[in-house]
């Protein structure tokens, strides 16, 4: 083997690398961007669902998703409604913090840019919510969901869950990916 087949062995490798890690990023930005609320329905049908909602998805770093969620409920309108996840890109996916997500699922389809949660209730009817979100450009302006998506962005960033529970960063990711729906092969 010459030198020079070395080397450009060498820059082969180097490419092929450079090339997997911006295909691992890809899920991470692709779900960037802000989501509407299209849907809430329940099994057994029930009124634990959400009358409007959005999500706010932030890119925090490189490998680091904040996922803020502000809603109504259709039952209690006045009630809280709202919370806030992080996801980390990893080497086999994008998954959610593994605190408090044991009883949803996430799913994303980058075609139709709709996230969907899935989450189990606690209920006794043992309810399961299907909530859909479609991708949009408009401003947020309803004053309810102004306000808590204001307090979820304030609870992600507190001092003092950063204290209590440390920083995102060194959070345990490994129960709960993201999944990204398959595309359309068929189409052109």
């Amino acid at each position: 083997m010459t030198p020079f087949s070395c080397i450009r062995g060498a820059v082969a490798a180097a490419a092929l690398t450079i090339c997997a890690c911006a295909s691992a990023q890809a899920p991470l930005t692709k779900l960037v961007g802000e989501y509407n609320l299209a849907s809430s329905a329940t099994v057994p049908a029930s009124t634990w669902g959400y009358a409007k909602g959005r999500i706010s998805v932030k890119q925090l770093d490189e490998r680091h998703l904040l996922i803020a969620l502000s809603c109504e409920w259709k039952r209690e309108p006045k009630a809280v409604c709202g919370d806030y996840f992080y996801a980390q890109q990893r080497d086999d996916g994008l998954y959610l913090q593994d605190m408090n997500t044991f009883a949803m699922r996430v799913y994303f389809d980058p075609a139709s840019r709709k996230l969907t949660i899935i989450s189990r209730g606690a209920d006794a009817k043992q309810s399961v919510r299907h909530d859909v979100f479609a991708a949009t450009t408009a401003p947020l302006t309803d004053p309810a969901l102004v306000r808590r998506m204001k307090r979820e962005l304030s609870n992600a960033d507190s001092k003092e869950n950063r204290r209590v529970f440390g920083p995102y960063t060194k959070w345990a990711y490994q129960e709960n990916r993201i999944e990204f729906q398959r595309q359309d092969l068929t189409a052109p």
